[in-house]
């Protein structure tokens, strides 16, 4: 089985979020269960100006009135192989999105990927696309490469990581895109990418069951519900994994000290200790310490904890320690709950690899209140490190954490059902109160989450089959 992984973004070339650390990691766990798996991207100025990719060969693709030159680099990273596009014109830039013409920028590379195929010499049997940057390649693919035999016989799955983000663009976009018209590419009188890819893709994937069934309601499907309900029977949800490789408590270089399930309670306690000291919080008193590692939009649920968290503070003795980076109005949130309370609460306003594993590894509960989630990967995480999430239960967070049973001690997490500040404030407490009165039962929960395997092996043999079926169908 040959599969050629389409992306904007993957690990650790180019990354902003959940979808980049897909790409960095299913093609391994293919590639371990006998898949000849290869990935294509975009050659961003981030990345060549590494010099870390070779030159392979060029081919040209026509964008309206020209001739667009596609060069095609090469680099090898953990036994895969990753092709990217070169032009200057669409991705010599300091950002990967946000550009005035990101519609022209990744019809163009939608193009390039095909070409490129004939470049290096690799026909896959399936194109597996991500996200709406990938979204015209299934209808290209039919409308200008009919009677190829090595395109005829592939087969396209498009997954869809965040459907918030569906690529609409002018209608007049179709005078510089050489291809012919087809309802397919149309949605509310503009050309919808997603759409396109959700229409003429074989099969289509979401990143969790849940969020499968969400996005088929009006509250979730953000308009392309009727859309994907035309195409039901051929779409399905697979839950994302992680790099367990990566995310290590055993051999996690950025944490203070590594454990594993047999001596998790010293070890975090350890962890616990240092990372409040490096924040300048007290180490001695012994109480539940909340983590947050997240994008600062609305999204990500931060909204929730504004009008309870002065209860949460004056109610209880738990610390926070949050990190994250986004919207104006929630980080001066974050810098007006330090500033109140210096002995509580401390942020980070920003990212970094090192401190987000320290704080998986040394707080006792993870927060995650999100709005809408497809799979999220923070309380995959946090689990691997014996912290435990606090979610809402949206998307792929209701698939993965299995709240609290009070009576059996059963759960790996905390959960509440609705967006609602009462209901996370409720919960909340009741993490505290069972940390601060029955250790026993909140370590065996700590236990709990660790015993849970969320690698990306169970996930690579489901898409492994899905592969199947379509090629040999």
């Amino acid at each position: 089985m040959k599969v050629l992984i389409c992306a904007s973004e993957g690990a650790p070339f180019a990354k902003t979020g959940g979808l980049a650390d897909v790409v960095g990691a299913l093609p391994k766990a293919l590639k371990a269960n006998g898949c000849d798996c290869r990935v294509i991207m975009p050659f961003y100025k981030r990345i060549k100006d590494k010099n870390i990719a070779y030159y392979k060969g060029y081919a040209y693709v026509r964008i309206g009135s020209r001739m667009e030159y596609v060069g095609v680099f090469h680099s090898i990273y953990e036994g895969i192989d990753f092709y990217f596009i070169d032009n200057d014109r669409y991705f010599y830039r300091d950002q990967f999105y946000g550009y005035g013409d990101d519609g022209e920028r990744f019809a163009y590379f939608d193009f390039a990927v095909l070409e490129a195929l004939k470049v290096v010499g690799f026909f896959p049997d399936v194109l597996h696309l991500n996200d709406w940057q990938t979204g015209l390649i299934p209808y290209i693919l039919k409308a200008n490469y009919y009677g190829h035999s090595e395109y005829n016989r592939m087969k396209t799955v498009f997954s869809i990581h965040n459907i918030q983000y569906q690529g609409n663009f002018p209608l007049d976009m179709m005078s510089i895109l050489y291809m012919p018209y087809s309802s397919s590419l149309e949605f509310g009188g503009q050309i919808n990418f997603m759409k396109t890819a959700i229409m003429e893709s074989n099969s289509i994937t979401t990143v969790s069951p849940n969020y499968k069934n969400e996005v088929l309601t009006d509250e979730y499907g953000y308009s392309l519900n009727n859309i994907l309900g035309l195409r039901y029977f051929d779409f399905m949800g697979i839950l994302n994994g992680i790099d367990v490789d990566k995310f290590n408590p055993q051999t996690d270089k950025n944490i203070y000290q590594n454990y594993g399930i047999k001596d998790f309670v010293k070890g975090k306690a350890v962890n616990k200790k240092e990372l409040l000291k490096e924040f300048g919080l007290n180490p001695d008193d012994d109480a539940p310490l909340f983590g947050l590692v997240s994008r600062l939009v609305v999204q990500k649920g931060v909204e929730l904890l504004m009008p309870i968290i002065d209860d949460v503070i004056n109610y209880s003795n738990a610390k926070f320690i949050l990190m994250g980076s986004g919207d104006e109005v929630y980080e001066n949130f974050f810098r007006s709950l330090e500033y109140r309370y210096p002995d509580r609460i401390k942020c980070y306003i920003g990212y970094s690899d090192p401190i987000a594993q320290k704080i998986y590894a040394g707080c006792d509960v993870f927060l995650m209140p999100s709005k809408f989630e497809p799979c999220g990967l923070g309380q995959l995480i946090a689990m691997r490190y014996g912290t435990l999430p606090l979610v809402r239960e949206t998307g792929g967070l209701k698939d993965t954490v299995e709240p609290y049973n009070q009576y059996t001690g059963a759960g790996t997490g905390f959960t509440f059902r609705n967006f609602n500040a009462i209901e996370l404030k409720d919960v909340m407490f009741i993490a505290i109160n069972l940390y601060n009165q029955n250790k026993d039962a909140f370590h065996k929960l700590m236990k709990q989450a660790m015993e849970k395997d969320y690698s990306w092996d169970a996930s690579a043999r489901v898409y492994l089959e899905l592969f199947n079926n379509l090629v040999n169908y």
